[in-house]
């Protein structure tokens, strides 16, 4: 595929897929942020993913890291002594994963990815390590590209430093399905489950509102217990026949029951999907331990 990087069509198509460097997020690493300063995890990149929100991660070390892209693929090219070019990689099994590769040969055998660094990570490739936060991303792409190893390159302040990655099985397998996990929730329209970074700390006036919810709705809870619990004595007290006294009536009556759209569904073979309405939003008041 030959999509170009960077301009508008790529980055709606990223929709549609699972790229490489959304796979730290969907391993659990939350280090890189929106923005508005939020961590990205895989419930914000699941509500990109649905159309649910738009979010802007574009700032001074992504466009830095663009702008000198060129230079630091020049410098991998000279250091390596092969000559590599920026593509597109689908994941051989899985239509849903693929990967925007920075750099891979011609004959498909070398693969790069580039990073502009900062001294601190930069400081871990001169020790020969990859930086922990980018490991699945290199993964994810040495699954989509289907190599024994690939290169991270680090290139920082004009210093280039080639550190080989090696494909790992079993770490790449738990991805795989980490991924294939999170997928299905963007299909099927259902969330991931939350972390303690998918919620906002609030001030003393929100809490003391959650708390007089919190109060009121357990106190609804004990109040439709009572009910049930009164409403079956009543009902063995009337012995299934319509009743009266102290001045109340109790009425026994029927009405239609209603339809079980699951079984006509199986009979006629009716998608219900086509037919439901838009996903709206709700909201739950829990206790966070």
């Amino acid at each position: 595929m030959h999509n170009i990087q960077g301009t508008p069509e790529w980055l709606e198509s990223r929709r549609n897929y699972i790229g490489a460097s959304e796979a730290p997020i969907i391993a659990g690493i939350r280090k890189f942020r929106t923005n508005d300063g939020r961590l990205k995890t895989k419930y914000l990149l699941w509500r990109e993913k649905v159309g649910l929100e738009t979010m802007d991660c574009d700032n001074h070390a992504t466009r830095f890291g663009k702008d000198m892209e060129q230079t630091a693929r020049d410098a991998y090219i000279a250091l390596k002594g092969i000559s590599v070019a920026p593509t597109i990689v689908n994941h051989p099994i899985h239509d849903f994963i693929r990967s925007s590769m920075d750099g891979v040969s011609e004959d498909g055998k070398t693969a790069v990815e580039i990073k502009c660094a900062n001294k601190e990570d930069h400081n871990e490739a001169f020790l020969g390590k990859i930086p922990a936060h980018y490991y699945p991303q290199v993964q994810h792409q040495l699954a989509c590209l289907g190599l024994d190893s690939m290169d991270y390159f680090s290139y920082h302040q004009g210093q280039g430093i080639i550190v080989e990655v090696i494909r790992d099985p079993c770490y790449i397998d738990q991805l795989m399905k980490d991924e294939i996990a999170f997928w299905e929730c963007v299909t099927e329209l259902t969330e991931p489950p939350l972390c303690a970074d998918d919620y906002v700390d609030q001030d003393e006036d929100w809490a003391d509102c959650a708390e007089k919810l919190w109060e009121l709705k357990e106190a609804i809870k004990l109040l439709e217990e009572r009910e049930k619990c009164l409403e079956e004595k009543l009902k063995t007290l009337s012995d299934g026949k319509n009743s009266m006294g102290g001045g109340f009536a109790y009425t026994n009556s029927a009405r239609k029951g209603s339809i079980d759209y699951a079984l006509v569904c199986k009979q006629v073979e009716v998608d219900l999907e086509k037919y439901r309405k838009p996903a709206t939003l709700t909201w739950r008041l829990k206790k966070w331990n």
